[in-house]
Formats: structure tokens, sequence, C-alpha cells
């Protein structure tokens, strides 16, 4: 007979289920999230529903506002511009570290992470978002920087919502995996002004794309 879950293994549920939700579109920018829902559907008490969600707040999955409770955190075509600069920024700064380590310890890291990518099944969305977002993450993994991984969540956060837009409106996957092994090519080439490129193809250009789908999709 299995141990009863913990309140920290339920309230992570509610987070996992809820990017789930996120990540498949059963819940799209700006949506409402009903409290009783998720209480009722995943079979949780009130207190570790609201800890959770409140917890997906503070790291940017959803927003409280007021007299209008949780949302989906919206994606507005500026704020998509303004995210991929700051990401091309902290990446550019973490792809520098790694290649300023004299072991090769560091890239050796992110190729591991690289082949975990190459592995995933373009049949399994879940599976595709979570080898693209562990990808990210590992840029920054193997550049060791506290910092990095301290905004991470936050970060987080944002591709989840933007990869499950971008994956709901052009479903290309193929697409997808061509910008990033440009990037770890240009990575390995170490020359500055590829990885800026690729850096740039990669975030800038693909917010820009995006932004339009989305102004498109409001009706701008």
């Amino acid at each position: 007979m299995s141990a009863p879950a913990s309140n920290t293994e339920r309230r992570q549920r509610v987070v996992d289920e809820i990017k789930r939700r996120i990540i498949v579109g059963e819940l799209r920018p700006g949506q409402r999230i009903i409290e009783a829902e998720i209480t009722a559907s995943l079979e949780v008490s009130r207190p570790t529903a609201r800890e959770a969600l409140n917890q997906m707040a503070r790291d940017g999955f959803l927003i409280q506002e007021a007299y209008r409770g949780l949302r989906v955190t919206n994606i507005e075509a500026e704020s998509l511009l303004e995210i991929a600069r700051i990401r091309v920024a902290l990446d550019t700064e973490a792809i520098a570290e790694i290649l300023a380590d004299p072991t090769g310890e560091r890239l050796a890291a992110l190729e591991r992470n690289w082949t975990e990518f190459e592995g995933a099944t373009e049949a399994d969305p879940l599976a595709r978002h979570a080898a693209h977002v562990r990808f990210h993450r590992g840029i920054w993994e193997a550049a060791d920087n506290y910092l990095l991984m301290r905004i991470w969540p936050v970060v987080e956060a944002q591709m989840t919502i933007v990869l499950a837009y971008d994956e709901f409106t052009r479903r290309d996957p193929q697409r997808a995996h061509a910008i990033h092994a440009a990037l770890m090519s240009a990575i390995r080439s170490r020359d500055d002004d590829r990885i800026r490129t690729a850096l740039t193809v990669h975030t800038i250009d693909s917010a820009q794309e995006l932004a339009l789908l989305v102004g498109g999709a409001d009706g701008h």
C-alpha cells in the first residue's frame, strides 16, 4: 500500500496539470482559472489549489487581477519583443561563459543537452515542449551562473506560454529544430558574429513573427 501524497506533492500535481493544459492549448492566454474546478477535477483541497495557483502567479504563469481572479498570463506583441531582447542578452552572457571554460566541460554539458533535445519525439507536444525548455535551461545551467538560475523560473513561465501559443498557431516542429540546430552550430564555431546572428534569428525574429500572429488574432 503506497503512502498518501504529501501536501507538497499535491501542490506540485496542480502546478504540473495547469502547465500541461497551457502547453496543449486547453488553457489559452487570458483565460480565467476557476479554483473550484481545479479542486474538483484534481481532487485537492482549496488551500492546496490556492497555494499552487499563487506559486504559479509568482512565477509568471498566471496573473492576478482585481475583481477578476487569476488568469493565464496574456501575450502582447510589445511584451513578446521586450522578453526576446532580454533573453538574447542573457543567452549571450551564458554562451560566453560556456565558451570561456578552458576545460570544455561546460560545452560538453550543453552537447549532452542537445542530444536529448534531438531525441524528443515530434509526435508528442508535451515531450517536445519539455525538451525545448530543457535545452534552454541547459544553456544557463552549463554556464554555471548562479544569478541566471535564480531568475530561470520567470523565464520558463514566459517561454511556456509563448511556446504553447506558437505551437497552436504554427505547428512547425521542423522549423523549430532547424533554428536550434543553427544555434548549436554557431556555438560550436565560437564565432561571436555567428552566435549573435543565430540568437537573433532564434529569439528576436521568432518573436517578431509571433507578435504579428498575436496582433492578427486580436484584430489589430
